[in-house]
């Protein structure tokens, strides 16, 4: 407050100021923060999520560039899929494209951790992971460092599986529920009639055994809520729509890499329907519902593939 006090100067008593500040010029002053506060936070949130994006980008396009390093060493073939699970009498069957250790490889001769293939190309675990995803996984090190051999030493299990943030889907095997045909992802870099050119991309999707339904990505999704944390898995962001389930309506900007090494953006209205395959061909999906199954990804509708 502005203090005022008494001075005599010739005789004559006058009021001087004695410096300090009135209420109303205190509210003023509230009132100019409390405007620069509503403009700039905005900002700052706004260029965190441009320096995420940014960060995503390039994370996706060194998981593109390792996949196509080890086509180089390969003669032109991409790595195996390691989204996959044995069955009984030791059948294999498709798994969901976020794995990056399936439990045991799915025959002699296969890997069951990305870390075997990838590796030498991406030594740097932290690349798999979207840098919008709510939790990092605590393991991630340890997994990329041992490969195969790694053992989760939270679970009782001998054999552990794990899936990330991302989707990879180098010689991973789908089905296309909206156009009723399988997916098939790239088996080499020069491709393949009726292969997809689609690498990697953000995961997107809905009803999840982990968050039924509910639309969830490793992207912050509007109003989201955090999954319960599982060992095998990486946490992301999921968002139970008020009224009936629409992409569309989703407001989220994800990103996807290709063979030819460019990362683009897309929204959820650009993409298309992709399920875990029940059949190795990908003809027919696998059961999902009831809080059961992997649930729908949403994936960039122009990286499909030919139906050839």
């Amino acid at each position: 407050m502005r203090r005022s006090g008494r001075k005599i100067v010739n005789g004559k008593s006058s009021i001087v100021d004695a410096g300090g500040f009135t209420l109303v010029e205190l509210l003023v002053v509230v009132g100019v923060l409390a405007l620069l506060m509503g403009v700039l936070v905005p900002a700052l949130g706004q260029a965190r999520r441009a320096g995420r994006s940014l960060v995503s980008s390039g994370r996706q396009k060194q998981v593109v560039l390792a996949a196509n390093l080890y086509s180089t060493d390969h003669d032109g073939a991409y790595p195996e899929s390691v989204a996959t699970a044995l069955g009984l009498a030791r059948t294999w069957r498709w798994q969901e494209p976020r794995k990056i250790k399936a439990c045991q490889p799915r025959a002699d001769g296969y890997r069951a951790s990305m870390a075997a293939y990838l590796r030498h190309y991406l030594p740097n675990p932290a690349t798999l992971v979207c840098p919008s995803s709510p939790r990092p996984y605590p393991y991630l090190e340890d997994l990329w460092r041992d490969g195969d051999a790694w053992d989760n030493p939270d679970t009782a299990f001998l054999d552990d599986s794990v899936a990330g943030s991302y989707c990879f889907f180098w010689n991973y095997v789908g089905h296309l529920t909206e156009r009723e045909r399988p997916f098939r992802g790239p088996q080499t870099s020069e491709g393949r009639p009726g292969c997809s050119t689609l690498l990697i991309s953000d995961y997107f999707g809905f009803n999840h055994w982990r968050s039924p339904e509910a639309f969830g990505s490793c992207e912050q999704l509007p109003k989201a809520q955090v999954t319960t944390s599982t060992p095998e898995a990486v946490d992301y962001w999921f968002s139970r729509p008020a009224g009936e389930p629409d992409k569309a309506c989703v407001q989220v900007t994800l990103r996807a890499g290709f063979v030819d090494g460019h990362v683009e953006t897309y929204c959820p209205a650009e993409t298309t329907v992709l399920e875990v395959a029940e059949t190795l061909d990908g003809t027919k999906p696998a059961f999902s519902g009831a809080g059961l199954g992997a649930g729908q990804f949403f994936i960039p509708a122009g990286g499909t593939g030919s139906r050839r």
